[in-house]
């Protein structure tokens, strides 16, 4: 990165002059609202959906949380953040992501620690979603990112020396400090791009804190769901619980459990079936509206190709 960039970068700013003055705390005022510390994209990201800020030196940046996924670039010198309890020291070169979920504070910086936050909006994420759904790390965790009651986690790539990662960082740094006319794809490109060279040189991730696997957490969720839910389930209901787009938890589920929802739920409505077939007196045609089936013929012929017999047969075989 040039020179003179760079020495732009570092310049002094108006909250860091105060805080040399004397000023022993931050302006909270400058990012949050409320009392629990919680750094909000609206006062940050200007009306843009990407933005980036030096971090503030010369003073111990105290614990707060995100309403946003934020990553950190250090340019130079050293950044150390504790992160429930544990420090994670970034050299220059190093990435940190923090999702929405984790709160964190920093240790003091001095003059020549130069730390780049970037802070997305979360419609810019959703398109960086899309474009790396086969980047399985960074994809389950920009996901959980926009879970409502995901997980804290964070994410440390150790890439000093990685000249593709560090030249796309500094082409992000330029189109983002220096936005012109250009088609507003090209940051989430470049993102997305990273992305995809970050998961090549997966060797650099040096650390973590990562939920149970997605995929378990999905099955665990989603059989819950149809378990409590089977007689007027939709895909539309689950992705919304979810908190994911119906095409997104469409293609996850297809993925985890090798078939599409709507088969998990048949399976689970049969299931359900063939208990209170063994377990009850009730009539069949009062377990087909039970489990929800509007199509009796439809349900007898489903349940004659699972159980190789029909429910009557069925019945009378377990007395």
């Amino acid at each position: 990165m040039q020179k003179d960039f760079i020495e732009k970068l570092v310049q002094i700013t108006d909250e860091e002059r105060d805080i040399l003055r004397g000023q022993t705390d931050i302006d909270r005022t400058q990012y949050a609202a409320g009392k629990e510390f919680i750094i909000l994209a609206q006062k940050l990201l200007n009306k843009s959906q990407l933005a980036l800020r030096p971090h503030t030196r010369f003073i111990d940046f105290p614990e707060h949380g995100h309403d946003y996924m934020e990553f950190m670039y250090v340019l130079q010198g050293s950044i150390t953040h504790l992160i429930q309890g544990e420090k994670v020291c970034l050299q220059s070169g190093d990435i940190l992501f923090l999702n929405r979920h984790i709160r964190h504070s920093v240790l003091r910086a001095g003059k020549d620690d130069l730390g780049i936050n970037f802070i997305a909006s979360n419609t810019f994420l959703q398109v960086i979603l899309h474009n790396v759904e086969n980047n399985p790390v960074m994809r389950d965790f920009l996901a959980r990112n926009f879970a409502p009651d995901g997980e804290g986690e964070y994410l440390h790539f150790k890439t000093q020396g990685h000249f593709p990662i560090s030249n796309l960082l500094d082409n992000l740094i330029y189109a983002v400090a220096y936005p012109t006319e250009q088609d507003p794809s090209v940051l989430s490109q470049l993102i997305s791009l990273l992305f995809t060279y970050l998961a090549l040189y997966k060797d650099s991730l040096a650390g973590g804190k990562l939920a149970a696997s997605p995929d378990s957490v999905l099955k665990q969720k989603v059989s819950m769901y149809l378990e409590h839910n089977y007689p007027d389930a939709t895909l539309g209901a689950i992705a919304e619980e979810l908190g994911y787009s119906s095409e997104y938890i469409s293609r996850r589920i297809h993925e985890v459990f090798g078939k599409p929802f709507r088969e998990l739920l048949a399976d689970e409505r049969l299931k359900t079936a063939e208990r209170l077939l063994r377990t009850t007196n009730m009539s069949i045609s009062e377990i087909i509206q039970t489990i929800g089936y509007e199509n009796q013929s439809h349900f007898h012929r489903m349940f004659l190709q699972t159980y190789g017999m029909t429910p009557r047969k069925y019945r009378l075989s377990k007395i």
